[in-house]
């Protein structure tokens, strides 16, 4: 699949993952996402498999089904882009034929745990797919990023 600037191909070990066909600037706008279906916990056992893999956290209990191609950025613990609502932009600058990759912490929050597979110099082996699991650090970074429900509770967690 090739959409102007990116494409979709195999990335390993990963699956699908998403590839920079041209260079991209730092802060460069690389996809914009479409509204996907959106549904609540409770009725998330309905979906298929494969939706189950693809979903973004929008609140607690409300998710939404990705689209293609955004569904296949992967995680990478030294991610070059940054989630902005359903856009990524370049987090630094992207060279044609790097894979486009995101930290899948910044928006979540359910605590899951999977293997990761990035093979970056920062990886740590495995992803929790927490906010707060993160380095302080990180968490400032990613603060302006993340989800409405995070901030407030990353908010109330520092005001003590």
């Amino acid at each position: 699949m090739m959409i102007k600037s990116i494409c979709v191909k195999q990335a390993g070990k990963k699956g699908k993952g998403v590839f920079a066909a041209k260079d991209f600037k730092k802060e460069e706008l690389i996809v914009k996402g479409k509204k996907g279906k959106i549904f609540h916990t409770k009725t998330a056992r309905k979906l298929s498999r494969d939706d189950k893999i693809h979903l973004n956290e929008l609140d607690k209990d409300k998710w939404e089904i990705m689209g293609v191609p955004e569904r296949f950025i992967n995680h990478s613990c030294d991610p070059n882009a940054i989630p902005k609502g359903r856009s990524y932009f370049a987090s630094k600058s992207i060279k044609s034929g790097q894979e486009i990759t995101v930290d899948y912490r910044i928006s979540a929050y359910t605590k899951q745990k999977w293997k990761c597979h990035c093979n970056s110099k920062n990886c740590t082996g495995w992803v929790i797919s927490d906010f707060f699991s993160m380095p302080e650090k990180l968490q400032k970074k990613y603060l302006p990023f993340t989800l409405k429900f995070i901030k407030k509770e990353y908010k109330k967690r520092h005001s003590k």
